[in-house]
């Protein structure tokens, strides 16, 4: 019985090792999610024109600022090594203060513009240092217009399908005839980030003036089956950084908003819309005035540079009747 005993209790502690080694076995295939320590973020006090938001996640952190009512965004893609800015808002104060939260940052970076206005590349000639990416369309418009190039004399690298910028790989593609000619987007599949420039405005109103529904092809068609696609591909995606106003991470959501947005402003000026007074409206003010009815939240975006005399004085304003 002892033999017994003993010979029980040694395949007890056997059992036991075992059953140990096999429990750290399966630990060690499970590996740590990689961190990184970023620090405290540059003082929002730098900014006195705008309003800063900071997400801070395993391997990135994301800076959106946006300048004055419009607003105007500038999104700054931080890794543990590098900085990637996606549009550098207008120029001269708002960059001049982006400059200064760069420069708070201290990494080496890169830039990339979404598409050829000048309220995404206005402060171009603060970062005349770093390279400069657009999607290879857009790099072309950009290298051959005088007001970007008497801002940054270098060429825009332009990009056909992926580049690695900062570290990360971004795919570039665009959607044309929509808010203008080329609006350029990129993404990266790792972070499971777009950004979508002005082709989706994130609860402010939309730049309208482009759009000329009597010259043929609809932009307003062009641009919602553009979003249709976006909302396709990348709801599922963890954040959108948009053109004017900040970053939303209910993609399939703010899309929807857009295209009901554009839809109603088509139908105002295409005149299957009724206004609230009664009737349809014919000028571009009546359309501004009922957009704003309707949609009471929404930030001012670039709908008032539709008007007559928005850029010149004489200015006809948008080409809708």
């Amino acid at each position: 019985m002892k033999y017994l005993k003993l010979n029980f209790w040694f395949l007890a502690i056997i059992a036991s090792t075992l059953l140990v080694s096999c429990s750290n076995d399966d630990n060690s295939e499970q590996t740590t999610p990689v961190m990184v320590e970023f620090g405290e973020a540059p003082s929002s006090s730098l900014i006195t024109t705008g309003v800063v938001n900071v997400i801070t996640e395993n391997t990135a952190r994301y800076h959106t600022i946006d300048f004055a009512a419009a607003p105007y965004t500038v999104t700054i893609v931080e890794t543990k090594d590098n900085i990637v800015l996606v549009d550098l808002g207008p120029a001269p104060a708002f960059t001049d203060e982006l400059k200064a939260y760069v420069d708070a940052i201290n990494k080496p970076g890169a830039v990339i513009i979404t598409h050829n206005h000048g309220d995404h590349y206005g402060g171009a000639g603060n970062f005349t240092d770093l390279d400069f990416y657009a999607e290879n369309t857009v790099a072309d418009q950009l290298n051959n217009t005088d007001d970007f190039t008497s801002l940054y004399p270098n060429s825009v690298i332009g990009v056909s399908g992926s580049q690695e910028i900062g570290g990360l790989s971004f795919t570039f593609d665009k959607v044309s005839n929509a808010e203008t000619g080329e609006n350029g987007y990129l993404f990266n599949e790792e972070l499971k980030i777009i950004f979508s420039g002005d082709l989706v405005y994130n609860l402010a109103h939309p730049y309208l003036r482009e759009y000329t529904p009597n010259a043929g092809e609809d932009e307003i068609d062009n641009w919602v089956a553009g979003l249709n696609v976006l909302k396709t591909n990348f709801s599922g995606y963890s954040h959108l950084f948009v053109g004017h106003n900040g970053s939303r991470s209910d993609i399939g959501t703010v899309i929807d908003e857009n295209i009901d947005y554009l839809q109603t402003a088509q139908g105002l000026i295409k005149g299957t819309e009724t206004v609230s007074g009664g009737g349809t409206a014919s000028t571009q003010q009546e359309v501004v005035d009922e957009l704003e009815l309707r949609y009471p939240n929404y930030l001012e975006g670039g709908i008032y540079l539709s008007l007559p005399d928005a850029f010149f004085p004489g200015d006809p304003g948008a080409d809708w009747f």
